[in-house]
C-alpha cells in the first residue's frame, strides 16, 4: 500500500511529537493514523481524499464532544478538544469561502437532471473535495433547493 501524501505528513509529524514528548499531539495523530488503517484493513483505498474524510469524522467527534462538555460545564475538556481540533484543521486543505462554495453548489444544481437533496448533496461533497465542512454544504443546498 503506497501512502498518501497526507498520511506521509501524518506520519513523519508521530515521529516528531515523539521525539518531542507533545503527548497530546501525539495522541491525536496516532488515533487519526489508527483509522486510516482500519481503513485499509477495510480494503479501502486510502488517498488524500479518503484522509480527508478521516480527518474531518475525527473533527466531528470533537466538536460533538465540545456541545457535551458545554452543557456539563466542562471548561478544561472543552479546552482540550479545542486545541485537538486546531491540530486536525492543520491537516485539512484550506475552506472555501461561502460565496465560492455557493457558486459551485448552484453550478451543481443547475446542470443536474435530478434536483433532490441526495442528488446534489453528493455530487456538491465530490466537487467540493475536502474544502468544507458537510453542514456547510448541506446548509447551502438546503438554500438554493428552496429558492427553486
Amino acid at each position: 500500500m503506497l501512502d498518501s501524501e497526507l498520511t506521509k505528513k501524518l506520519k513523519l509529524d508521530l515521529i516528531t511529537y515523539m521525539k518531542s514528548k507533545e503527548l497530546e499531539k501525539l495522541n491525536v495523530v496516532r488515533g487519526i493514523l489508527n483509522e486510516i488503517n482500519i481503513r485499509g484493513m477495510k480494503n479501502i483505498e486510502i488517498d488524500d481524499n479518503e484522509v480527508i474524510k478521516v480527518l474531518r469524522s475525527e473533527l466531528k467527534k470533537r466538536e460533538e464532544s465540545i456541545e457535551s462538555f458545554q452543557k456539563a460545564a466542562r471548561t478544561d475538556l472543552i479546552e482540550k478538544e479545542t486545541k485537538e481540533i486546531q491540530l486536525i484543521e492543520q491537516y485539512l486543505p484550506k475552506e472555501i469561502s461561502d460565496e465560492e462554495l455557493f457558486s459551485k453548489v448552484k453550478t451543481i444544481y443547475n446542470e443536474s437532471k435530478d434536483k433532490s437533496f441526495g442528488t446534489i448533496m453528493k455530487a456538491a461533497v465530490i466537487s467540493i473535495n475536502g474544502q468544507a465542512g458537510g453542514k456547510r454544504i448541506a446548509q447551502i443546498v438546503k438554500k438554493i433547493i428552496e429558492n427553486k
